[in-house]
């Protein structure tokens, strides 16, 4: 007998009429894990300006500061300014919108979807009026995408929703960052480099992938747990502190700025639990 077929044994079986079935005891979820996954399928992936905004407006505040610093600072304060939102009968809370299933732009990012999309949205946000919620939100293959804009809900690229009141709040936040996001100051470097025009011929062909998701810094994160487990955020603050005491003074200075930036990006992170805490 071979190796597969003593584990066909060991985890298949036989139904009464001779169909071969799964001996895999399958547990159900309790009633509180199935009653958030229920609300997480009925929820609408929804879009908040309140990151964005304050990351932006204190990113304003430091211009000509040391860069890493500079973002540092920004992250503080969109995680300082998150409005916490716990949900009934939530245990594990803490999200980067009050919506359940929300998220925001990042236009430091890429702003020009956003800017190219200026003229569209807000001629949406004068209709808004005229429809109702129902016509235009769907769940559809991935769930809760708002595919068009209905009532006081504008659709983002045909997947989130934004409030009207938020539209212009976004448009003015992604001008900010119009030939400064990341999208923007890569493009003007990647025109420097020599045949940078047959590129552009193959982008435009549309025969490979779309640069986005290898020259922006998003969907590609891999999260060290060790550290905040074993040494809670206190204790990585201190290696911080430890670090920066070895590193000041020596020619190469940009240690010393990193290990600044993550303790002020930490203390962020401490005044967004403290207020859901509160």
């Amino acid at each position: 007998m071979t190796e597969k077929e003593k584990i066909d044994i060991n985890y298949y079986g036989h139904s009464p009429d001779g169909e071969i079935v799964s001996r895999e005891k399958k547990p159900e979820p309790t009633a509180r894990v199935s009653s958030a996954r229920q609300l997480y399928f009925e929820a609408k992936s929804s879009a908040s300006m309140e990151f964005p905004y304050w990351y932006t407006r204190r990113w304003a505040e430091l211009e000509g500061e040391i860069p890493i610093i500079r973002r540092a600072e920004a992250l503080k304060a969109g995680f300082e300014h998150l409005t916490p939102v716990i949900y009934p009968g939530e245990l594990l809370v803490m999200g980067k919108a009050a919506y359940l299933r929300g998220s925001y732009p990042m236009p430091w990012l890429s702003e020009a979807f956003f800017m190219a999309s200026e003229d569209k949205l807000y001629q949406e946000a004068l209709e808004s009026g005229k429809l109702t919620a129902d016509t235009f939100t769907t769940l559809g293959k991935g769930g809760g995408n708002i595919t068009k804009s209905a009532g006081n809900v504008i659709s983002i690229a045909g997947k989130f929703g934004l409030r009207v009141e938020e539209m212009p709040v976004m448009i003015e936040v992604a001008k900010k960052w119009k030939n400064q996001s990341v999208d923007d100051i890569g493009h003007r470097y990647e025109q420097l480099v020599p045949d940078y025009k047959e590129k552009e011929a193959l982008m435009r062909s549309v025969i490979c992938m779309f640069d986005s998701g290898y020259t922006l810094p998003q969907g590609r994160e891999v999260i060290n747990y060790y550290y905040p487990l074993q040494y809670g955020i206190e204790g990585i603050k201190d290696i911080c502190d430890k670090n920066m005491a070895e590193v000041a003074g020596v020619p190469e200075m940009d240690r010393l700025y990193f290990y600044r930036a993550v303790k002020i990006t930490l203390e962020g992170i401490q005044s967004w639990i403290s207020s859901y805490a509160e």
